[in-house]
């Protein structure tokens, strides 16, 4: 599910409004909770110092606070060694982005850490390049549901940062397969490659348009630790950017707002001021 707002429609709230994280001065914590591959790195100048994962739709709930407290502990850390918190902040699930970000808020609330976020799309250009060294260009293709994907295209090279060729939209798959396409023919050095969750459902829609080798496979759909440690931190770490949620489509709630409140008995007001709430986190 997902919700249709901007990274703008909620201000910051605690210590982290306005401090910037400092990965330079100490380990960054970094909580993934977009997709169903969700991850907790201890990362320091790019590197992993500890790591944990596990995949499975629903489970951020009850991963992320243990492997948060496992992750500090196999470095001998406790949270006041940390120089900041960065999260995942979108697009992606609605409820994983909101149990990592009120995570990640309580953290920094409690022990006075400031707190950014990262985007989620550049992550898997970031792990796709990783995965395919050779790869100098890729189209990024996120399930969204619904037969739609996230969709951004970034220049890669390696370890480096990527560098964003398009701003991020939400495609039909067999629309999204059609302009990877024409991207393919346009690219210059380097191997052209799809990466993402949204082959998933959709590769015989891409693979109709593109050669079977532009499509990474499954192990390159998520971004990884080592994605994630250099994107928080290190000399390729990506700009910081509010730890707000971000959202690109509307979600079902929103769509089936008056049948969803005729079934509760609210009438549409008191169902849009129900959405409303859910769609904020409330200041702290």
């Amino acid at each position: 599910m997902t919700c249709n707002a901007s990274s703008s429609d909620h201000p910051a709230a605690g210590p982290e409004a306005g401090a910037a994280v400092t990965p330079d001065s100490g380990p960054v914590l970094v909580v993934c909770a977009v997709e169903e591959r969700l991850a907790v790195v201890l990362a320091s100048q790019g590197q992993v110092m500890a790591a944990e994962g596990d995949q499975g739709q629903g489970l951020a709930m009850t991963f992320l606070a243990p492997a948060v407290a496992r992750v500090l502990g196999r470095a001998g850390l406790s949270p006041q060694d940390l120089s900041g918190v960065a999260c995942v902040r979108g697009p992606g699930s609605f409820t994983g982005i909101r149990v990592g970000l009120a995570l990640c808020r309580g953290l920094c609330l409690g022990e006075g850490l400031p707190m950014s976020g990262l985007d989620y799309l550049p992550l898997v250009a970031r792990g796709a390049a990783l995965h395919d060294p050779g790869a100098g260009r890729v189209a990024v293709v996120v399930h969204a549901r619904k037969g739609l994907v996230y969709f951004q295209t970034f220049e890669v090279k390696g370890r480096e940062l990527p560098v964003a060729v398009e701003s991020p939209r939400v495609l039909a798959a067999p629309r999204a397969a059609s302009l990877a396409a024409t991207l393919a023919a346009d690219t210059g050095g380097g191997l052209f490659r799809v990466a993402g969750s949204g082959l998933r459902n959709n590769r015989e829609v891409f693979a109709a348009s593109l050669p079977l080798e532009t499509l990474l496979p499954e192990a390159a759909a998520f971004p990884g630790p080592s994605a994630l440690a250099l994107a928080a931190t290190g000399p390729s770490r990506e700009r910081p950017v509010p730890a707000e949620p971000l959202y690109l489509r509307g979600s079902d709630a929103e769509k089936y707002l008056p049948t969803f409140a005729g079934e509760r008995g609210l009438t549409l007001e008191e169902a849009r001021a129900v959405l409303g709430a859910a769609c904020s986190i409330p200041p702290s």
